[in-house]
Parts: structure tokens; sequence; C-alpha cells
């Protein structure tokens, strides 16, 4: 029995350490990420994860997703699609999670596009 349990609990730290997501602080990190590699995601921390806490009354962590829905001509420059969910939003119905989902034109300078196509 020791035999075949040291290699599922092998496993099971094995994908509980890749599960782990990214941590950034700012949204500019996130949003250079997914202009860089065509996605990004992980858990927000830091002020604008403190603002979503405060006006929602929320105890969970706020995750962030972000993929390019177009690459523009400038150099570094997409149209990304970003979803933020704020888990454990309290309701009257009790906790839920809250999600924004928008979209922006972005630069991996922070700087918006010239849009020129």
């Amino acid at each position: 029995m020791k035999k075949t349990l040291l290699p599922i609990l092998a496993a099971l730290i094995a994908v509980s350490a890749q599960a782990a997501p990214t941590v950034y602080f700012k949204p500019h990190e996130v949003f250079a990420e997914a202009i860089k590699h065509g996605k990004a995601q992980g858990e927000l921390q830091g002020e604008v994860a403190e603002h979503f806490t405060r006006e929602l009354h929320s105890t969970g962590p706020l995750f962030v997703s972000t993929k390019i829905i177009k690459r523009y001509k400038q150099e570094g420059c997409a149209q990304l699609e970003t979803v933020f969910t704020k888990k454990e939003v309290d309701t009257p119905k009790g906790k839920t999670d809250a999600v924004l989902k928008t979209r922006l034109n972005y630069c991996k300078d922070g700087t918006p596009p010239v849009l020129l196509d």
C-alpha cells in the first residue's frame, strides 16, 4: 500500500504546484503579458483588487483573464478582452461571484494605440 500511495501523493503535489495562479499587482502587468503571449490570467492583488473588495463587500480574491481580440499594426498594441471575477461577493441571497467583462485598446507601454487600421 505504501508503494501505491507515494506516487499518488507526488502527483497531487505536482498538480497543486502547477495550479497556483500567477499574481499580478497592477492591471498593466496582465495586459502587457496578454499582448506578449496572446493571453494571460491570474489573481490581481493591490490597489485595484482592494477597490473591488470595498465596493463589492467581498472577502474573496479577484481573478483576471485577458486575451487578444485583435492585433493592431502599431507594434505591441492590441484590442484586449478582459474578465475580472471577484469571488465571494455578499448578496441578499448569499455569496456569489461578480463578473466584469470589458474590452480595451492597449499597448505594452501602457498607452492607447494610434488607430490606423
